[in-house]
This record gives structure tokens, C-alpha cells and sequence, in this order.
């Protein structure tokens, strides 16, 4: 196994950690209630904002470390960076439809 493939295993497991963790912690608080479909759902949500902190600090040239932090925190986070891509997607959408000049004025 060559060392990409172990960061990759890390982050995984690492991903899932967290999904696991986000759906325990929202049963105890009474977000989530305890079903295997909000479980699953947690950690394929945890496992895209992972993966996706991953190749974003693999392409960045980070550190190890830096890697698996950036992975958990996204992991942990996914809601809070989901949000945040949104916003930023739509403003993104709203920048480029509004220079068309689709305003008619």
C-alpha cells in the first residue's frame, strides 16, 4: 500500500469517525432521531466533506497533519460548509446572470 492510499484509508476511517459521532451526539440532543436512514445519512454527508477536504489539501501540498485536521473538521462541519457553499455558489450564479444584463433597464 503506498502512502497516498494510506492517507486515504486514514481520512476515510476518519470521516466516518466523525459521521458516527455528528449522528450520536445529534440523538442525544434530539436533532436526529435514532434510525439506520439518518445514520447512513451521516455518514455519506461526513464522507463527501471529507474526501472533498482531502484532494482540496492534497492539491494544496499540506502537511499530513494538516490533512486529516482539514478532513475532520469538514467532516464534523458539513452542515455549516454546506451552508456556506451555497452562498457562495448562488452569489456566484447571481454575479454572472446579473453582468448579462438581465435586468432590462
Amino acid at each position: 500500500m503506498t502512502d497516498v492510499e494510506k492517507m486515504l484509508a486514514v481520512s476515510l476511517l476518519l470521516s466516518l469517525l466523525s459521521g458516527t459521532g455528528v449522528f450520536l451526539l445529534g440523538v442525544r440532543e434530539y436533532r436526529i432521531k435514532p434510525n439506520v436512514f439518518n445514520f447512513v445519512t451521516e455518514l455519506v454527508l461526513a464522507l463527501i466533506t471529507g474526501l472533498t477536504a482531502y484532494f482540496f489539501a492534497r492539491q494544496q501540498g499540506l502537511d499530513e497533519i494538516v490533512i486529516y485536521l482539514a478532513v475532520l473538521v469538514a467532516s464534523n462541519n458539513w452542515r455549516e460548509l454546506s451552508t456556506v457553499f451555497k452562498e457562495r455558489l448562488i452569489a456566484a450564479i447571481n454575479g454572472v446572470l446579473g453582468s448579462k444584463g438581465g435586468s432590462g433597464q
